[in-house]
Parts: C-alpha cells; sequence; structure tokens
C-alpha cells in the first residue's frame, strides 16, 4: 500500500531502493559477515528460503493478475521479483549468485521506469485503473512503446536487460 498510494516520484524512488537494498544487505551479510561456505553449508536454512522465494514469486504474480489498479499491479509485481533475487541468492552456485546481483541493479531501473510511465499515463489519463487503458495508445505513442519494453523486460523477454537476469537464475536454479 505505501508504493501504491504514495505520489508517483515518491514510489519511483523508494520502491526500488527499500526493495533492493533489502536484498544488497542480504547478500553482503552472506557475503562479506559469514562467508558462502557458512551461509550455505553450515546454516541449513537454504532450502526453506528457497521455497520461500518461489512462495513469493507464485504469490506475488498471482496477485498482480488480479488486480485492477496500475500501481498496485506494480507493486505486487516486486514482490515476485524480490523472490527471484532471493532464491537465487540462495542456490548455492555462482549462475545462482550472479542472476540475483544482476537482477538487483536491473530491477530496480525496470521498477523505476514503470512507475515513472504509470504515473505518466495516471497524470494524463486522470484515472489510476486499468479502464484508463483504453485508447492511450493514441494520447501517449512513445510512452506506452517505452511501457511494454520496460514491462517485456520486467517478465523476461529477450532481448531485454531482465532476460539476462532470469537467465542466470534459471540456469542456477538448473545447475542446484
Amino acid at each position: 500500500n505505501a508504493y501504491t498510494y504514495a505520489p508517483t516520484a515518491t514510489s519511483a524512488l523508494v520502491a526500488p531502493l527499500m526493495t533492493k537494498v533489502s536484498v544488497y544487505i542480504m547478500l553482503r551479510m552472506m557475503i562479506s559477515v559469514f562467508g558462502l561456505d557458512y551461509s550455505y553449508y553450515v546454516i541449513k536454512f537454504q532450502s526453506v528460503i528457497i521455497y520461500l522465494a518461489v512462495a513469493a514469486i507464485v504469490v506475488g504474480s498471482v496477485y498482480a493478475l488480479a488486480q485492477t489498479r496500475l500501481k498496485k499491479l506494480l507493486t505486487y509485481f516486486i514482490i515476485a521479483e524480490i523472490g527471484y533475487m532471493v532464491g537465487g541468492a540462495w542456490l548455492g552456485n555462482k549462475a545462482g549468485l550472479t542472476g540475483a546481483i544482476y537482477h538487483i541493479a536491473a530491477d530496480a531501473l525496470m521498477t523505476v521506469s514503470l512507475f515513472m510511465i504509470i504515473g505518466a499515463i495516471i497524470y494524463k489519463t486522470k484515472s489510476k485503473t486499468f479502464t484508463a487503458m483504453s485508447g492511450v495508445f493514441r494520447k501517449m505513442p512513445f510512452t506506452l512503446v517505452a511501457f511494454l519494453v520496460t514491462a517485456f523486460s520486467m517478465i523476461g523477454v529477450p532481448p531485454t536487460c531482465g532476460f539476462f537476469g532470469k537467465w542466470y537464475l534459471i540456469s542456477g536454479a538448473y545447475q542446484a
């Protein structure tokens, strides 16, 4: 709700920072404080965290599909994306960790872009729901092209930046 009901500029800054910084801190703790060997092999939370990450991916995606408000949809996508990053970090291999680290930066840029684009759509149409999307391509063609490219990147369509992060994550999951 904080991202959904906040002004668009606030959502665009806070959403990528708060969520990605949390994952970054988790990674720094895993790598610098505890070390990867201790994090993966001594602490027995790895499988539990991966199951929770998969649950975040599934639940976030399902809830996103059920939304009618544009910003609320994006906030549920953020939950799913955090699941990808956390799951990749705890896979216990180089590809998963690489994908998680890459996905932090890529997803931060995608999230900022989508919040700014959605903010422009809300400003132009004066509506926060999907009903505002009707006929918006004629009113805002460049904005909608940017929206499509960024949305394709968020779901991982090649050759966007979201694809490469998810490719590493899938490779890491396959190796694990």
